[in-house]
C-alpha cells in the first residue's frame, strides 16, 4: 500500500467512532493497512475537523446561482441501484490549477457509496439510489452512518437544488476548519456530497462548483481494479463487497478488499470486527510491515506456509479476529484477518486458496475470485 499517499489524504481527517481503548488513529496502522485505510476512507463523511463528508459531484452551477450546461448522466436518469466494487463509478476532472502535482490517493467503492479523495482537498461521496433519506434540511445515508445538515440553495444541478454549507471552524479537540460542502442529487435516487476547503487566497464555491462541474460518472471507459492476489477454490458464493484502492505506478489497484457470503455482519464495509467477511490486505512486497503488528495483548507466531515466512496473529483483545501477515511472499505483501468463527481461517486461506501474483502491477488481476 501507498502509506504516504493514503496519509497525506486522510490526515485532515477524524471523527470516526473511536477504536478501543488504548488504540489511536495510529495505533490502528500498527494493527492492520486495512483498518486503518477503511477508517480513514469513510471518516471522510464526518463532520468534525477536516473529517467532513467525503462527496460525490454531478452538478453544474455558478456561484451567483446561475446554471451552467448539465451532462446527461444527472437528475433524470435513474442511478445504480448498486455499484460494482471492482470498477470506479465516478472521476474528478477540473481541479484547481495550484493543487500538488501527486497523483490523486485512494478510494473506497462498496455496493451503496463510493467515496474518492484528491490531494487537492477534495473529498468525493456518491451514494447508490436509495442510500439517503432527506427529512427536513437533513440528509441521512445510513450505508456509512453519515448526516449532512443540507446549507442554502445556491444553484440547480439538473434541476435540482443543489445546497452549499460554508466552511467552519472545527469544534472539538481538534484545530483547523471543516470544508464547505456541495450536496445534491446526482441522479434520480442518488445523492452527492462534496467537500472542499480552498486555499485562503481562492474561493471555495466557485471552486467547488467548478470542480462539481467536471465530474465524470459511469462505467464507460474506466478501467478495472487490479488484485495483486487472487482467491481460488472458494464457496461459489463469495463476492467483493468493498475495495479501497490505491496505486501502483499507474495501476489502480485494490490495497484492501473485503470479501462476503452474503450480507456483512458489522458495518457496511465490514469494518473493525467482521463476524463472517475475510478482509485482505495486499500490494508490493515492504520490508518489516509485519513486525508493527505485535503489540500489547497481541499474541503471534511465525511460521512457513509454502515456503514463506508469515506472522499468525493467534489472539487479539480488541477484535474478535484472527490475522496473517507476509512481507514479502513472491514479491506481494498480504496481510488477512478473519471474524472470530470464519468458515476458513487466514492460514488455511493462505496455504490452499490464494494465488500470489508478484510485484508487477501488468501482470495483476481484475478478477479477485478465480
Amino acid at each position: 500500500m501507498l502509506e504516504e499517499d493514503i496519509k497525506s489524504l486522510y490526515d485532515r481527517m477524524a471523527g470516526m467512532e473511536q477504536p478501543p481503548s488504548g488504540i489511536s488513529i495510529t495505533g490502528a496502522g500498527r494493527t492492520g493497512r486495512v483498518r486503518l485505510t477503511r477508517r480513514r476512507a469513510a471518516a471522510v463523511a464526518t463532520p468534525v475537523l477536516a473529517a467532513v463528508a467525503v462527496i460525490a459531484i454531478a452538478l453544474a452551477t455558478s456561484v451567483q446561482g446561475g446554471l451552467h450546461e448539465t451532462r446527461p448522466a444527472g437528475g433524470t436518469q435513474p442511478a445504480p441501484q448498486y455499484f460494482n466494487p471492482l470498477r470506479p463509478y465516478a472521476r474528478f476532472g477540473w481541479l484547481p490549477p495550484d493543487s500538488p502535482s501527486s497523483p490523486a490517493g485512494g478510494e473506497v467503492i462498496s455496493q451503496k457509496w463510493m467515496s474518492l479523495g484528491d490531494t487537492s482537498g477534495a473529498f468525493l461521496a456518491l451514494y447508490a439510489a436509495g442510500a439517503c433519506h432527506l427529512s427536513g434540511h437533513t440528509l441521512t445515508c445510513p450505508p456509512s452512518g453519515n448526516r449532512y445538515p443540507l446549507g442554502r440553495s445556491v444553484a440547480l444541478a439538473d434541476g435540482q437544488p443543489a445546497y452549499w454549507r460554508a466552511p467552519a471552524k472545527a469544534r472539538g479537540p481538534f484545530p483547523g476548519s471543516s470544508p464547505g460542502q456541495l450536496a445534491w442529487r446526482y441522479a434520480a435516487g442518488g445523492w452527492a456530497v462534496l467537500d472542499y476547503l480552498a486555499p485562503s487566497h481562492r474561493s471555495a464555491i466557485d471552486d467547488a462548483v467548478n470542480i462539481a462541474d467536471h465530474i465524470r460518472f459511469g462505467y464507460q471507459g474506466e478501467p478495472a481494479i487490479r488484485f495483486p492476489v487472487q482467491l481460488t477454490h472458494v464457496p461459489a458464493n463469495w463476492q467483493v463487497n468493498c475495495v479501497a484502492t490505491s496505486l501502483a505506478g499507474h495501476v489502480m489497484y485494490a490495497q484492501s478488499d473485503v470479501v462476503t457470503a452474503g450480507p456483512v455482519t458489522g458495518s457496511s464495509c465490514g469494518d473493525n470486527a467482521p463476524v463472517n467477511a475475510p478482509h485482505f490486505d495486499a500490494g508490493p512486497g515492504q520490508k518489516n510491515q509485519c513486525a508493527g503488528f505485535i503489540y500489547a495483548g497481541v499474541q503471534s507466531k511465525t511460521e512457513a506456509i509454502n515456503d514463506h515466512q508469515v506472522l499468525l496473529i493467534t489472539n487479539n483483545k480488541y477484535w474478535p479476529n484472527h490475522q496473517l501477515c507476509a512481507d514479502n511472499a513472491a514479491g506481494t505483501f498480504v496481510w488477512i484477518a478473519t471474524g472470530a468463527h470464519p468458515a476458513l481461517n487466514p492460514a488455511t486461506i493462505f496455504a490452499h486458496h490464494l494465488r500470489l501474483l508478484g510485484s508487477n502491477p501488468a501482470k495483476w488481476t481484475t478478477k479477485p475470485i478465480g
